[in-house]
């Protein structure tokens, strides 16, 4: 009995010796010499790069922008044989240019909000004014962006329409209130921005007033040094291209 008993142990030791060696190196106790054909490789991750010029994906006809400032980790799937690079500065007008090209849907509106800020001009510093004619070419940008499906309902690139708007025509508020209600009606928010903060006060004359008057303020001019900032640094990612 005594030596079946340690014939008994020696083997029960060896099994759990193996069964920790099977656990240690991740074996899920299946052994086959067999290959598994049914095994699922995993998909190499998708490449991370930026690159401060756009680039275009020839096969689709997407522009990308992976600018490392603008979009801080991005991933795309353009081989480069399928890939161009194109400049920033000018690019909307390459892409509205031709019906093959677009920006990247989800991401379209921040690039055509840089692009139009890179467009103001500052004046004066001292009396934190704008280049008027710089701001209608940043309008115009502003408008070909929420005329695009994916952005007609971004409420950021209204309200700086709005306030562009403003300080174009910071010495006669009707006027900018009649603009941007014109603007407003002729979008895709038509029905809508008359129930959204700010822009529903340009549907109130007397809160219209007090709003206009709070962005086109020179005294404080929070809003035109917060404007002054934006635009530094669009021009400083857009041109550094």
């Amino acid at each position: 009995m005594g030596i079946h008993r340690r014939k008994f142990l020696g083997i029960a030791i060896k099994t759990i010796g193996a069964a920790g060696l099977i656990k240690a190196y991740g074996f899920d106790g299946v052994f086959s010499f067999a290959e598994d054909k049914n095994k699922v490789i995993p998909s190499p991750a998708p490449e991370v790069w930026s690159s401060k010029k756009m680039v275009i994906n020839t096969n689709s006809g997407v522009v990308h922008w992976p600018h490392p400032e603008v979009f801080k980790i991005t991933t795309y799937r353009v081989a480069p044989h399928n890939s161009k690079e194109l400049e920033v500065e000018g690019s909307h007008e390459k892409v509205t240019a031709n019906p093959s090209l677009r920006f990247d849907k989800g991401k379209s509106g921040v690039i055509y909000e840089h692009l139009a800020l890179a467009q103001i001009e500052v004046e004066d510093k001292e009396t934190l004014s704008f280049d008027n004619g710089s701001i209608e070419e940043s309008l115009y940008i502003l408008k070909l962006a929420v005329s695009e499906p994916e952005n007609s309902r971004n409420w950021r690139l209204y309200d700086l329409i709005a306030r562009l708007v403003s300080l174009q025509n910071e010495e006669n508020p009707e006027k900018a209130r009649v603009l941007i209600i014109e603007i407003l009606n002729n979008s895709k928010v038509s029905g809508q921005w008359k129930s959204r903060d700010p822009l529903s006060r340009a549907n109130d004359k007397e809160k219209f007033n007090k709003w206009h008057a709070k962005t086109v303020d020179k005294t404080h001019g929070d809003y035109r040094k917060n404007l002054i900032n934006r635009v530094n640094s669009s021009k400083k990612i857009t041109k550094g291209s």
